[in-house]
């Protein structure tokens, strides 16, 4: 579809990038929506600039893959009429996002990547689509995923390879990687992904951007990927990701809550991080791992993140971590992510994990193995799993009263060139020199994500190659806030978006 608008802003985009002037397809949602209430902007405006970027840059990144913008002016210019008649529905009134591509939208595929899903239409919102539209977003499309959203890269035989905006040879991530290139770019002014394997995560780091990992079970998750699912599958969870640490507690406020048949009994309120100053904040530091070795640049960043933290006067613990087994947290995550994700095998692909896990010798510590294992799992043997987890998190709480976050690296390299060829599983991934299983980064997103803990991506540095590095701020259970909070200060100091150049 064509736009006057949008023809106007083309010829504008260059002069938006005059000092003083106004860049709407990388302002903030909390810019944004300062800006609609002053009047300086309309909704259909903000839609407009983000359609230009979409039309300029979509076709190189392919992040974005299902995309209505005639339906997105018409609910633009209903949210302008109504703001002029002081109407306000919700704190993203105007504001126009995107969503990962394994959310229903009521009349949209959901195909989560995989051909013989093309037909599958949803009849209604999912929970978190419902929300934000009910909170007065703006919906523009759907972004990319790798088949089953199991893949660091986003790619599939439905709509193709998603890449990196500031490297087109690399992967933006996954699964939410559309969304993170999407957001990097400014196709959207936020996206929400989903996040069992480090799938917000990643994506911000390989990026570039702010996202933030929920605590289990604060955001619904029904009408996520295929029909049957749950509303709280186990590990998973949903959460956003955007160009500025405020935005993530806007929209995190928009979408967590009980679900529909709860809220008349439940409510949440989470606890609010009080500190004003990163002095404030008693920071742990966990730069590498011998579990999971980090490339050096990337354990760089971490490090002068830490000691420029301890020149600006904050409390810093260096190489702190919960006191557990980091080899048997890595065992049990993988086997409990492997049942969690089990369902969507086919039959005869259920059969054949059955095959290999009665194959695989109770010391197989390989994910190889473990996956079949996990996949074919008992329920007695998940159950007997259990106590297990629960020392791993009275590991975390311990922490927890010696720090008030864990500063952490998000994955062992920044973004990888892109590689499509085998299973995730068969492929590696050179770390300091030596070839890594490129499933052993799956330690630095089960750390924390088996015991449900909230997690904030935040930008860190730059490689040699000028590619984002991000840090993990992990806090405990339910402090969401605490986790966001830390990032907006770090924000504030510098550690900030930086467009793709």
């Amino acid at each position: 579809m064509t736009n006057p608008a949008v023809d106007s802003l083309d010829d504008d985009i260059a002069s938006w990038h005059s000092p003083g002037a106004p860049q709407w397809h990388y302002a903030t949602v909390t810019a944004g929506k300062e800006a609609l209430r002053r009047r300086e902007v309309t909704s259909e405006a903000l839609v407009a600039a983000c359609e230009a970027v979409w039309r300029r840059s979509n076709p190189k990144l392919n992040a974005v893959v299902v995309s209505d913008f005639e339906r997105a002016y018409a609910v633009a210019r209903q949210r302008d009429t109504e703001l002029r008649a002081g109407l306000v529905r919700g704190p993203l009134h105007g504001v126009p996002f995107t969503i990962k591509e394994s959310f229903d939208v009521k009349g949209w595929p959901t195909t989560v990547g995989d051909p013989a899903f093309t037909d599958n239409i949803a009849a209604q919102h999912a929970s978190v689509v419902q929300r934000l539209t009910d909170a007065g977003a703006i919906l523009l499309g759907k972004t990319n995923v790798p088949i089953y959203l199991r893949d660091w890269q986003s790619y599939n035989d439905v709509y193709g390879t998603t890449r990196n905006p500031h490297d087109l040879r690399r992967t933006p991530g996954g699964s939410s990687g559309g969304s993170a290139a999407a957001v990097s770019t400014g196709m959207a002014f936020f996206d929400v992904g989903s996040d069992i394997g480090s799938s917000i995560r990643n994506p911000a780091h390989y990026c570039g951007i702010f996202s933030h990992k929920s605590t289990h079970g604060l955001v619904p998750l029904d009408g996520h990927g295929l029909p049957g699912g749950v509303a709280f599958p186990d590990i998973n969870v949903a959460g956003p990701l955007a160009r500025s640490a405020s935005d993530l507690e806007v929209v995190l406020s928009a979408i967590a809550g009980p679900p529909a048949e709860a809220a008349c009994a439940v409510r949440f309120e989470l606890p609010r991080c009080q500190a004003t100053d990163l002095r404030q904040i008693r920071f742990g530091i966990l730069p590498n791992h011998p579990v999971a070795d980090v490339d050096a640049e990337v354990e760089q960043a971490i490090v002068h993140l830490g000691q420029d933290l301890e020149r600006r006067g904050a409390q810093v613990l260096w190489n702190a971590c919960p006191s557990l087994d980091a080899a048997e947290l890595m065992r049990v995550y993988t086997l409990m992510l492997r049942a969690s994700t089990c369902g969507y095998l086919g039959d005869d692909a259920f059969e054949a994990a059955v095959t290999a896990a009665g194959r695989t010798s109770a010391d197989d510590m390989r994910y190889a193995s473990l996956q079949y294992v996990g996949a074919a799992m008992r329920h007695r043997d998940w159950l007997r799993l259990q106590p297990l987890r629960e020392r791993f998190a009275a590991a975390w709480r311990e922490l927890f009263e010696r720090v008030d976050v864990l500063l952490c690296p998000v994955a062992a390299t920044p973004a990888f060139v892109l590689d499509e060829e085998g299973a995730p599983w068969q492929r590696t991934l050179e770390v300091n020199g030596r070839a890594q299983p490129l499933t052993t980064q799956l330690f630095w997103a089960g750390h924390s994500g088996l015991c449900g803990l909230p997690s904030t991506v935040a930008p860190a540095g730059r490689t040699a190659q000028g590619l984002p590095v991000g840090v993990q701020i992990v806090a405990p259970l339910y402090h969401d806030l605490r986790s966001i909070h830390v990032a907006r200060l770090l924000e504030a100091a510098g550690y900030a978006f930086a467009p793709p150049a």
